[in-house]
């Protein structure tokens, strides 16, 4: 099942973008809806696999791509199909062209906050997770809760506060490394940590 849903978040993004080109090309709405109920499965499907989140470790670069291309074809088809209802009706135009903006608007952060995780949980070091944790009061980086973590690659603790800017993301670097976080690596991995922070003389 899994694999079977693999293949249908790579292959409908395809299959859809094909019917939109077609659709815009013959200006047939019958393929701009069949492409925007296309992508609209494919980004159920794959945001099913990821476990419902945005966020975490799942969207790598390549993950956030494929969703990134399923985003924007639907919000295209959307608005082909919003303005293609709308166009003999003069009153449903400026209703039509809020609705328009606000599906840009959104897909916008949606797609903002794909690609800052994707920076985010990209070039960790090998061996370590990306950390999620609920903190007892709020830290004075991030005005959220639950906040990510990671080890870079130079053995620096990275952060990733989900809205300190309200709707997008921020990431930053840690100067102390929490007790949390050491306590959750392998012994191998804090003494690499320790050799990358160790001062040089």
């Amino acid at each position: 099942m899994y694999t079977l849903a693999q293949g249908i978040h790579y292959l409908f993004p395809l299959i859809a973008f094909l019917l939109l080109i077609i659709g815009i090309h013959k200006n047939a709405i019958y393929y701009i809806i069949s492409a925007l109920w296309l992508s609209l499965i494919a980004l159920i499907i794959h945001h099913q696999i990821s476990g419902g989140e945005i966020l975490g470790s799942y969207f790598n670069y390549a993950n956030a791509a494929i969703y990134t291309i399923n985003l924007v074809i639907l919000f295209i088809a959307l608005i082909r199909v919003i303005a293609h209802l709308t166009y003999d009706n003069p009153a449903l135009k400026y209703a039509s062209a809020f609705i328009q903006a606000f599906v840009v608007i959104c897909s916008l952060l949606v797609i903002t906050n794909l690609w800052i995780n994707a920076y985010f949980i990209e070039n960790r070091m090998a061996g370590t997770p990306i950390m999620q944790v609920g903190l007892f009061e709020k830290a004075d980086y991030c005005e959220y809760r639950y906040v990510f973590y990671k080890v870079n690659t130079d053995g620096a603790v990275m952060y990733l506060c989900p809205n300190h800017y309200g709707l997008i993301p921020s990431i930053g670097r840690l100067t102390v490394n929490p007790d949390f976080i050491t306590t959750q690596l392998k012994a191998p991995v804090k003494k690499h940590m320790f050799l990358l922070r160790k001062p040089k003389n």
